[in-house]
C-alpha cells in the first residue's frame, strides 16, 4: 500500500510540469545560444608605402612641425624573425628630433635601433631642411595577425616648444615555422645521413712518428759525442821512434835503380833526408832546415863525441858535392853512402833499440876514394858545407 501511494505522488508531479516542458524550445542538452557581434577590422594602409603621422595630443600642428613617414619590411615574417621599421623624419632648421629611451611596443620585442645624424635634404645646403631616417628592428613571438604599435616622435623646435607625434599603427602578419601547423604531421623518414666526426688519430700518429724520431736522433747524436769524448780522452798512440822511421825508409830505399839510371843527386838527396831527419829526431832540433856547420853547432851544443860529429860532417859533405857541385859519383861510392847512412842510424842510436833488420850490406872498399878527395878540393869544399838542403 505504502508502493502505491509513492507512484500516484510522482504521476500528480508529472502532470503539473507539463505544461512548462512544451512552452521550451528544443536548443541541445548543456548549449546556450548567444548572439556575437563581430566588428570589421578598419582598414590598414599598404606595409611597403610610407604612413602619415598623426598628432599625439590632437592639438594644431605648429608651423615648424617635422613630416614623418613610416613604413615595415617585410610585412609577413616568420616567429622570430628581425622586422626593419624605417621612420624617416623631414624638418626645417634649428628643429631637433628624437625618439624615446623606450618603445611601447606591445606583442613586439626590440632588437636594436639606429640613430644617425641628420643630413641635409640638399647635400650641401646647411641652412634649409634637414631630415633624419631613425631604423628600428623589432621581432613577434605569437602568431597571427598582430599591429604594430604607434612610435613616438618628440621634435624640439623655436623658443623650447615640444611637439610629440606618432606613427601609425602597422599590421604584421606572423607565421609559424612549421609548414603544416593546423594539421601537424609527422614528417616522412628520411635515409641515413653520413656523419663526419672529427678524429685526432692521424694527428696523434705524426706526432708520435716525430716525437720517435726526434728521441732517437737525439740519441744518436748524444752517444757520437759521448764516443767522441771517450776517444779524444785516450793517450795518444806513442811516437814511433826515430830510429826505426830512418831505417825503415832505408831499407825502401832502390839503390841500384837509381844507380842504373844514374840519378846519383836524387839518391844523395834522400840519404841525406833520412840522415838529418833523424839527426834532428835522435837530438831535438830540425836538422833538415840546417846547413852542415848549424848542425854541427847544434850537436856539439848536446855533447856528442866529436868523432860521431866528423863522421856526419864528412856524409853531409859528401851528400853537398853531389847535390850542388854536380859531382857523379862511381856505383860503389853510392853503394858505400848508403851504408854509412846506415851505420850512422845504427850506431848512435845503441844495438838494443835498432830494429832487427839483418846486417848491413858489405861493401868493399871504394877505390876512387883518393880522386873524389881530389875532386872535392878542386870543386868548392866549402860550398858544399855552408848549403843546406
Amino acid at each position: 500500500m505504502r508502493r502505491r501511494g509513492q507512484m500516484l505522488t510522482c504521476l500528480a508531479a508529472l502532470l503539473w510540469a507539463a505544461p512548462a516542458l512544451a512552452q521550451a524550445p528544443d536548443a541541445g542538452p548543456g548549449i546556450v545560444e548567444a548572439d556575437a557581434a563581430v566588428a570589421d577590422p578598419a582598414p590598414s594602409p599598404d606595409a611597403g608605402a610610407p604612413a602619415d603621422a598623426t598628432v599625439a595630443d590632437a592639438k594644431p600642428l605648429p608651423a615648424w612641425a617635422p613630416k614623418l613617414s613610416a613604413t615595415v619590411k617585410p610585412a609577413t615574417v616568420s616567429v622570430g624573425d628581425p622586422v626593419k621599421v624605417t621612420i624617416n623624419v623631414r624638418y626645417g632648421p634649428r628643429v631637433a628630433v628624437n625618439l624615446p629611451l623606450k618603445l611601447e611596443l606591445g606583442k613586439f620585442s626590440e632588437l636594436s635601433r639606429e640613430e644617425p645624424a641628420p643630413t641635409p635634404v640638399k647635400p650641401g645646403d646647411k641652412a634649409g631642411p634637414r631630415q633624419r631616417t631613425f631604423v628600428v628592428k623589432v621581432a613577434a613571438y605569437e602568431l597571427g595577425k598582430l599591429t604594430l604599435p604607434s612610435i613616438e616622435v618628440t621634435a624640439l623646435g623655436p623658443g623650447s616648444e615640444m611637439v610629440s607625434l606618432k606613427t601609425p599603427s602597422l599590421p604584421i602578419l606572423v607565421k609559424s615555422v612549421m609548414p603544416n601547423e593546423p594539421n601537424p604531421k609527422l614528417k616522412e623518414l628520411e635515409p641515413p645521413v653520413s656523419v663526419f666526426m672529427r678524429t685526432w688519430w692521424l694527428l696523434y700518429t705524426i706526432f708520435g712518428v716525430a716525437g720517435v724520431g726526434l728521441i732517437v736522433a737525439l740519441t744518436l747524436i748524444i752517444s757520437r759525442r759521448l764516443r767522441a769524448r771517450r776517444e779524444a780522452a785516450k793517450p795518444p798512440p806513442p811516437p814511433i821512434p826515430p830510429h826505426v822511421t830512418a831505417l825503415e825508409r832505408l831499407a825502401a830505399l832502390d839503390t841500384e835503380a837509381h844507380i842504373a839510371e844514374e840519378t846519383y843527386k836524387d839518391l844523395y838527396l834522400e840519404l841525406s833526408e833520412i840522415v838529418r831527419e833523424y839527426v834532428g829526431g835522435r837530438w831535438g832540433f830540425d836538422a833538415l832546415e840546417m846547413t852542415t856547420r848549424e848542425i854541427n853547432h847544434a850537436l856539439q851544443s848536446r855533447f856528442v863525441d866529436v868523432a860521431l860529429r866528423q863522421r856526419l860532417d864528412a856524409f853531409f859533405a859528401d851528400s853537398d858535392l853531389v847535390k850542388f857541385a854536380r859531382y857523379k859519383p862511381n856505383p860503389e861510392g853510392a853503394r858505400q853512402a848508403r851504408v854509412e847512412a846506415e851505420r850512422l842510424v845504427r850506431d848512435t842510436c845503441g844495438q838494443d833499440e835498432a830494429p832487427d833488420s839483418g846486417p848491413p850490406e858489405q861493401q868493399p872498399p871504394a877505390p876512387e876514394v883518393a880522386e873524389k878527395d881530389e875532386s872535392r878540393g878542386g870543386q868548392g869544399q866549402g860550398q858544399g858545407n855552408e848549403s843546406g838542403e
